[in-house]
């Protein structure tokens, strides 16, 4: 396997990759701030409101183990860079998939946060179980390159998808 260093191209992908997840996930918090002053910490939410959530959340979960890591193989008769390129391509793809998924359950919690009466708590609990999916799923940590990066390289060619990311390269596999 061939491993390449990673490119100027390379670190602002994985520059912008973190900064895009990061301006999600700190968004997410700061609508909880407004929300503190709009609707107050007066009220709590129904009993079944967070139940929902964490229902939500586990559902979600699965959903994007079963589909959000869904890539289509590298050719392996495509040049080094242009794997590389087109895995940072598709990376990007299903991560946005992954985040639209999960973000679905902060704002449902926001509108319910002006539905239900449950003041903030009822967006505070919904962005919490998103913020938690957003980690483990989203940002570009070593589970979720590793993964993608594992589908990428399903018919052998390489994606230089961890490198860019600065995490070591996969090791030759070994065949029993």
């Amino acid at each position: 396997m061939t491993t390449i260093p990673p490119t100027d191209a390379a670190t602002t992908f994985a520059t912008s990759s973190r900064m895009l997840t990061g301006a999600i996930m700190g968004a997410l918090v700061f609508f909880g701030i407004a929300l503190f002053f709009v609707l107050g910490t007066d009220a709590t939410p129904p009993t079944w409101v967070p139940l929902a959530q964490l229902a939500a959340g586990v559902v979600v979960h699965f959903l994007v183990e079963t589909i959000g890591y869904r890539v289509e193989p590298l050719d392996p008769a495509m040049s080094d860079s242009d794997a590389a390129v087109s895995a940072r391509t598709r990376w990007q793809t299903s991560m946005m998939v992954r985040m639209v998924l999960i973000e679905a359950i902060a704002i449902l919690s926001l509108v319910a946060a002006f539905v239900i009466d449950g003041g903030v708590w009822t967006y505070v609990g919904g962005a919490v179980v998103s913020l938690v999916l957003l980690a483990v799923h989203v940002w570009p940590s070593s589970r979720s390159v590793t993964k993608s990066a594992d589908a990428l390289e399903a018919r052998g060619q390489a994606s230089f998808l961890r490198e860019s990311f600065g995490l070591p390269a996969a090791g030759p596999i070994q065949q029993l």
